[in-house]
């Protein structure tokens, strides 16, 4: 905690630097990204306008025929993005680099001892600069994240679009990422007495090394930001005319509908390589030296699938931990393999309707089959009855017997199959005849309301000549 705060103003002050290289305005704040004018030439800095003291030429007129503001917001959007995807993707590489050099240190202290304690220091001192490094770029992430959230919103004030909340995620971000084993901690081989019992990490080290895993939470990240789907303009318009905000989890959900195999086999396969090498870290001075790797290697499958021997048990409280978090989720893997495999036998909705149509046909022709048999052995009844021969009479009833609820069970299939179909209801198919029926309805209207105009215009020819000839009368009787 205390390097944590130590580090806090020099990662701010970079952070400030890195993005003022990076063409942000200062006149507008940190958080403030600056928006070219509209028709300026080559959109000078903020500063060289300033500097001018020249109000007129700092307010430059609109030229017709350029973009107007939601296009040059929407440009800055996709340019702030692509930061902001940079940005992940060298977070994830600084983080991944920092787990390799925990690696690194932890099996140069089991295999060296403390004949390579040099090389060890050193390792972990290039740990602190790395981890120095991840914490300048996550809060260079976040600013990023703050200014798109403030072009979003159409916002000024930065303060506006930083709450409680943001800052206290950020504030657990960075302090995730700042757990590491510190150079200056205590060593076993910088006791002056050493013990016969050789401990190749201290507890302390031991907790924050296997801690520096936690940083593997800015994989998901990194993998939704290089996702089409984030910044795609087609999802973005169609999932805001449908009320759906565009946010990590519903691009989450995305990737695993659409690819749920390959995000299974990539998710067990490294639950099983981390869990393993944590293991044996915590179980190494407890197993045969010459064996933990395999009996690790062996715990962690039969743990993950809850099959559980007993041959092979963890002693540490560590190992425990690391075994129980494996069972949890390998259940939840299991489930989410059975769910997986599910959805990959199921028919489509083309495939089910060819297989229902086949069954149907299918069933219709034993039903037409077990009524002629039936039929066949209701005459062959009838035929050896009036010959009076009991031993075939005998017979034939006992086949018609079985003819008939033959009959009687594929009926009662074909039934079922029918409301299967009848339960496939196509809606495109509903849809299109509902269409045709309505655009019929208003056909027929149409001639409807064309026959009335008609029979009007008809009345009114009518009702003028009938006038017409009526006048005359009128006329004759008044003279």
């Amino acid at each position: 905690l205390s390097f944590f705060l130590s580090f806090s103003p020099p990662l701010t002050l970079a952070a400030c630097w890195l993005l003022k290289r990076q063409g942000w305005g200062s006149t507008q704040g940190v958080f403030t990204p600056y928006l070219p004018t509209p028709g300026a030439k080559h959109s000078p800095a903020p500063q060289e306008m300033q500097s001018k003291g020249d109000p007129a030429e700092a307010m430059v007129l609109p030229v017709p025929g350029e973009p107007g503001e939601n296009l040059r917001r929407l440009r800055l959007r996709k340019i702030l993005l692509g930061e902001e995807r940079k940005l992940a993707g060298w977070t994830l590489g600084t983080a991944l680099l920092g787990i390799l050099l925990m690696v690194l240190h932890t099996e140069l202290a089991w295999f060296g001892h403390c004949q390579w304690f040099a090389y060890s220091f050193t390792v972990k001192c290039l740990i602190t600069f790395s981890t120095a490094g991840l914490l300048i770029l996550v809060l260079a992430f976040h600013i990023k994240e703050i200014q798109l959230f403030m072009l979003d919103n159409s916002l000024d004030d930065w303060r506006i679009a930083v709450s409680l909340s943001k800052l206290g995620l950020v504030g657990l971000e960075l302090l995730v990422c700042s757990l590491h084993p510190f150079p200056l901690s205590d060593s076993p081989c910088l006791d002056p007495k050493p013990t016969r019992t050789f401990v190749f990490l201290s507890d302390s080290d031991m907790i924050l090394s296997l801690l520096m895993f936690l940083r593997l939470y800015l994989v998901p990240r990194a993998v939704l930001l290089r996702s089409s789907v984030l910044g795609d303009a087609s999802y973005r318009s169609i999932g805001s005319l449908n009320k759906i905000h565009f946010q990590y989890p519903f691009v989450l959900r995305v990737m695993v509908n659409s690819q749920p195999g390959r995000a299974l086999l990539i998710f067990t396969v490294g639950l099983w390589i981390i869990a393993f090498w944590v293991l044996s870290v915590c179980e190494r001075q407890h197993m045969d030296e010459e064996d933990y790797l395999g009996r690790t290697v062996w715990l962690i499958p039969i743990t993950f699938l809850t099959i559980g021997y007993g041959d092979v048990v963890p002693v540490t409280v560590c190992g425990k931990m690391v075994c129980l978090f494996t069972g949890v989720m390998g259940v939840g893997c299991t489930a989410l393999l059975v769910a997986v495999a599910a959805d990959k036998l199921e028919f489509s909705r083309a495939e089910k309707h060819v297989h229902n149509f086949m069954m149907d046909i299918q069933c219709t022709k034993e039903m037409k089959c077990s009524a002629a048999n039936v039929l066949q052995e209701a005459w062959l009844l009838y035929k050896h009855t009036k010959r009076k021969d009991g031993r075939r009479a005998r017979q034939h009833h006992r086949k018609l017997l079985s003819a008939i609820h033959r009959f009687r069970h594929v009926r009662v299939k074909h039934r079922k199959i029918r409301d299967q179909v009848n339960a496939m209801v196509d809606v495109s198919k509903m849809q299109m005849i509902m269409c045709d029926l309505s655009s019929s309805l208003s056909n027929s209207h149409r001639e409807l309301e064309n026959r009335i105009e008609a029979l009007n215009s008809k009345l009114d020819e009518a009702m003028k000549l009938l006038s017409a000839l009526v006048e005359p009368k009128q006329q004759q009787r008044g003279l």
